[in-house]
């Protein structure tokens, strides 16, 4: 096998994609806590607002703010699950095609290692 599709390589394509959904999970903690806090201002304030009829122009644009941008987020965290799940398939089927006999594992070697190239290049580009 090559060393690109070594047990080693999954779990750093793994660990990658682990470590962006961590990135995207901050972001979106980041983007609720953001929305919060224009609701919370927009709420304690009424005294700043002249106008009755802003504050609820403000609670309306915090919140499809929040659920906006939130909702790409959460999108994103399930297609990189989805990715770890792959890789995670691809590194139980290298297990077992490691500890099969040598004759069989030749062939098996050549497809498995193009199938898994061709997701990689798809999820790359995706």
């Amino acid at each position: 096998m090559a060393p690109f599709t070594s047990e080693s390589f999954l779990d750093q394509l793994i660990y990658n994609q682990r470590r962006s959904i961590q990135y995207y999970l901050s972001f979106t903690i980041g983007l609720v806590m953001l929305g919060g806090m224009v609701i919370v201002f927009a709420f304690l304030s009424p005294a700043w607002f002249t106008d009755v009829n802003i504050a609820p122009d403000v609670f309306k644009i915090a919140g499809a703010f929040v659920s906006s941008l939130s909702g790409f987020q959460v999108r994103e965290i399930l297609g990189r699950k989805e990715k770890i799940q792959t890789f995670e398939t691809f590194k139980g089927h290298l297990i077992s095609l490691k500890k099969s006999p040598k004759s069989e594992r030749i062939k098996t070697e050549k497809q498995f290692e193009e199938l898994m190239w061709k997701y990689i290049e798809k999820a790359t580009l995706n």
